[in-house]
């Protein structure tokens, strides 16, 4: 019959055991902080993102409020980004260029289209904004449109 060695094992023949188990909790720990370093820079980066783009949302609101207050007959010379020489388009261009600073990508676009408003007296209007957030290489785009002028 075999016999079966019950002793336990010394002191010696288990030194490091503890500081191994120490150092693979502390490796457990650090992914944990890594992870929580990483999902607080992507929250910071989405909320930078979702400022720009209320920042681009309020412009093009506040242009398209301001043409709807102007002369009906001068809004295209006033506010068109195809002729870009306008009070309004110029005043707008600088307005977006000032509060998107870093993040502001292109001169934006506001243009009136004619043929797809509901009457001969307004204009189907298009604005587009586009930002791009430092570190990206896509630009985002806020799209909004609307109908300015006498409708029947």
């Amino acid at each position: 019959m075999a016999r079966m060695n019950t002793t336990l094992p010394t002191g010696r023949q288990q030194a490091g055991g503890f500081l191994l188990e120490a150092l693979i909790g502390i490796l457990i720990f650090a992914f944990g902080v890594l992870g929580i370093v990483g999902l607080q820079a992507h929250s910071l980066r989405v909320t930078n993102e979702s400022q720009y783009r209320a920042e681009a949302a309020y412009l093009a609101s506040v242009v398209m409020s301001e043409m709807w207050t102007d002369d009906y007959q001068t809004l295209a010379t006033n506010y068109d980004s195809v002729l870009g020489t306008g009070a309004g388009y110029i005043k707008f261009k600088n307005d977006v260029k000032a509060k998107l600073g870093n993040a502001w990508v292109a001169d934006p676009e506001l243009i009136f289209d004619a043929a797809k408003a509901p009457s001969l007296q307004s204009s189907y209007v298009n604005i587009k904004v586009e930002f791009m957030m430092p570190g990206e290489v896509t630009p985002h785009q806020y799209v909004t449109s609307g109908v300015i002028g006498q409708n029947p």
